[in-house]
C-alpha cells in the first residue's frame, strides 16, 4: 500500500513537467510557423509618397492581419519559453537563465505586439499629422523591448549547444535574433533604411530556429518515450 501510494505521489509530481515537456516544442512550432507567415504579409511603405507612406501602411488591410499572426507568433514563443523553463530540458546554468530571461522579455514583446497591431487606429491621425498614440508607444516599445527579447533568445541559441537542436543551427538562429533585434534602433531611430532588410531577414532566421528547436523537441522527445516503452 505503501509503495502504491508513493508512486501515486511520484505521478502527480511528474506529470506537469511531463506535460510542459510537449507544450515547449508545439508552441515554439506555432510560433515560428506564424511568424515565417505573417512577415512577408507585411505592408511596406510607398517612397514616392513620403507623407503617406506611414498613413497608407498602417491603414492597410496587409497591416491588421500581418500583426495579428505576428502577435499569436509572439504569444508562441512566450507560452514555448516559460514551457521550455519549467520543464525537465537539462539546460546549463547560463542557458536556463537565458530562457528565463527571454519568457520574461517576452510578455513585453507581446505587449508591444498589442500596440504594434492597434497602430492601425492611428491611420487618420497619421494623415493629418496628429499625435499618433498607438504607433508611438509601439516604436518607443521597440527600441527597449526588441533587443531585450532577441538578445536573450540570442544567448539561449547558443548557449544551449545540441539540447535543443543542432550548434549550427543555433548560432543561425543568435545571428538572425541579433539582427532583428537591432532593426528598430538602426532603421526606425537612426534613419537608415538601407537596412530595413534586418526587418525580415533577422526575423525569418529567428523564427526558424524556434520552428526547427521545436520539431527537434518533438522528435526527441517520441524517440524517448518509445524507449521507455519498449524497456518496460
Amino acid at each position: 500500500m505503501m509503495q502504491t501510494a508513493s508512486m501515486g505521489a511520484t505521478a502527480e509530481t511528474t506529470t506537469p513537467r511531463q506535460a510542459r515537456d510537449n507544450v515547449w516544442p508545439a508552441a515554439f512550432i506555432a510560433g515560428g510557423v506564424l511568424f515565417l507567415i505573417g512577415g512577408p504579409l507585411h505592408p511596406s511603405e510607398d517612397p514616392g509618397l513620403p507623407e503617406q507612406a506611414t498613413a497608407d501602411m498602417i491603414g492597410s488591410t496587409a497591416w491588421i492581419s500581418s500583426h495579428s499572426l505576428l502577435l499569436l507568433a509572439s504569444i508562441g514563443f512566450l507560452i514555448g519559453l516559460f514551457a521550455l523553463t519549467r520543464s525537465r530540458m537539462p539546460l546549463s546554468t547560463a542557458a536556463q537563465r537565458a530562457a528565463v530571461v527571454a519568457a520574461i522579455a517576452g510578455v513585453l514583446f507581446v505587449v508591444e505586439g498589442v500596440f504594434h497591431l492597434a497602430a492601425f487606429a492611428d491611420d487618420d491621425a497619421a494623415r493629418a499629422g496628429a499625435a499618433t498614440p498607438f504607433l508611438s508607444t509601439h516604436m518607443v516599445m521597440s527600441l527597449i523591448v526588441y533587443p531585450l527579447f532577441t538578445f536573450a533568445v540570442a544567448a539561449l541559441a547558443v548557449l544551449s549547444g545540441r539540447l535543443l537542436t543542432h550548434p549550427a543551427v543555433g548560432v543561425i538562429g543568435a545571428i538572425g535574433a541579433v539582427t532583428f533585434g537591432l532593426a528598430p534602433a538602426l532603421v526606425g531611430l537612426a534613419g537608415i533604411e538601407s537596412l530595413d532588410w534586418m526587418f525580415p531577414v533577422g526575423g525569418i532566421l529567428m523564427a526558424l530556429w524556434f520552428t526547427v528547436a521545436g520539431v527537434t523537441g518533438l522528435i526527441r522527445g517520441s524517440a524517448r518515450r518509445s524507449a521507455a516503452t519498449s524497456a518496460r
